[in-house]
């Protein structure tokens, strides 16, 4: 078992220096609903058994959580350590920057020119993919990257079942249901109308163009 080496006020110190970039501490829990004082006391190791439910908000604070910081106290470099940690943080924002601003090929048209995953079921008149594009682009009227958000993929993942490229996931699927409200999508693959359908089980107007927000996103 590794030694821990720092101790916690030492790891939140040197985080709030390097992951918040030296912001006081006041700055640094600015969304959090926590007292000043008592995060300069944690770095200060005045605080022998810190409250779990405070320390949680505080890891969060710097977009961590209990394993990375018991990680965090147990290595060698702990700077070098952190220093990566924001450097991965920043080129995942690039990359984020970059994603939402990719102008992304119609789907339907991918699948129509590249071919689709085959339906199970011959008599099914539209798949996964069908479903997840006229959820987006009919209804919630979000870009990719919000949808990607949502069913918790990279948004070239997402883009790639919306396009019949990539086979849908369990996952994927327990949070399509849950979208619908519903135990499973039998009713939508077998529909005439998957718009109407749709519209039916969210109880909107087809003619409405009334934008629904997807669960969990305010």
């Amino acid at each position: 078992m590794t030694t821990t080496r720092h101790s916690l006020g030492t790891v939140l110190t040197h985080a709030r220096k390097i992951l918040a970039n030296d912001v006081m501490p006041a700055e640094a829990l600015r969304t959090a609903d926590i007292p000043v004082w008592y995060l300069a006391e944690l770095e200060r190791n005045h605080i022998g058994r810190p409250n779990d439910d405070l320390l949680t908000l505080i890891y969060q604070a710097y977009e961590l959580d209990a394993v990375d910081v018991d990680e965090l106290r147990r290595t060698r470099h702990l700077d070098q350590k952190l220093r990566e940690l924001a450097v991965a943080r920043e080129a995942a924002t690039a990359t984020f920057l970059r994603q939402q601003a990719f102008h992304w090929p119609d789907s339907a048209m991918v699948a129509n020119h590249n071919g689709r995953i085959p339906l199970s079921d011959p008599a099914a008149r539209n798949s996964y993919a069908d479903i997840l594009r006229c959820l987006r682009t009919q209804i919630d009227h979000e870009p990719v990257m919000a949808a990607s958000v949502y069913y918790q993929l990279s948004p070239m993942a997402y883009w790639q079942m919306e396009a019949a490229q990539l086979a849908i996931t369990d996952e994927v699927e327990r949070l399509l249901c849950y979208r619908l409200e519903v135990d499973d999508l039998s009713r939508f693959i077998y529909a005439d109308d998957l718009f109407g359908t749709l519209c039916g089980q969210l109880d909107i107007c087809k003619y409405s163009g009334e934008r629904l927000r997807v669960p969990g996103n305010y």
